[in-house]
C-alpha cells in the first residue's frame, strides 16, 4: 500500500473538481486512500485504490466514470493521455491512465502536464 504522490493528488482533485455536481464528495474522501495495486503496462498505468476508513453515504450508491476537460501529456509521447476514474458504490475504485493510438509509455507521471 502507497499513499498518492502530489501528481495523482492533482489529478484525482482535477477530475473530482470537473464532476463536483454530482461526485464533489470524493474529495472528503482524498486522505483516506492508498494506491493497493500500481500496475504498468506498455501502454498505460492502472492505479487501484483501498481505503483506510468507511464512508457512510446517505444517499444511494454512484456509480460512475469520471475525466476532466484538462488535458494530460507526457513529453515523449505524441499524443495525449486519456485518463479514467472508476468510481463504484460511492468510492473510488481504480484510475486507468492510457496512450492513444497504441504509444509505449513506461508509467512515469513525475514529467507530465496537466492543462
Amino acid at each position: 500500500m502507497t499513499e498518492l504522490n502530489e501528481f495523482e493528488l492533482l489529478l484525482l482533485n482535477t477530475i473530482i473538481a470537473n464532476n463536483s455536481e454530482k461526485f464533489q464528495y470524493l474529495s472528503d474522501h482524498l486522505d483516506f486512500i492508498r494506491i493497493e495495486i500500481k500496475k504498468v503496462t506498455a501502454t498505460g498505468l492502472y492505479l487501484s485504490f483501498v481505503y483506510l476508513k468507511e464512508f457512510s453515504q446517505e444517499e444511494e450508491f454512484e456509480n460512475g466514470l469520471l475525466s476532466a476537460e484538462q488535458k494530460l501529456s507526457a513529453p515523449n509521447l505524441k499524443n495525449e493521455l486519456t485518463y479514467c476514474l472508476d468510481v463504484t458504490n460511492s468510492k473510488m475504485d481504480f484510475l486507468e491512465i492510457v496512450t492513444n493510438e497504441k504509444e509505449i509509455w513506461d508509467g512515469n507521471l513525475e514529467n507530465c502536464n496537466l492543462n
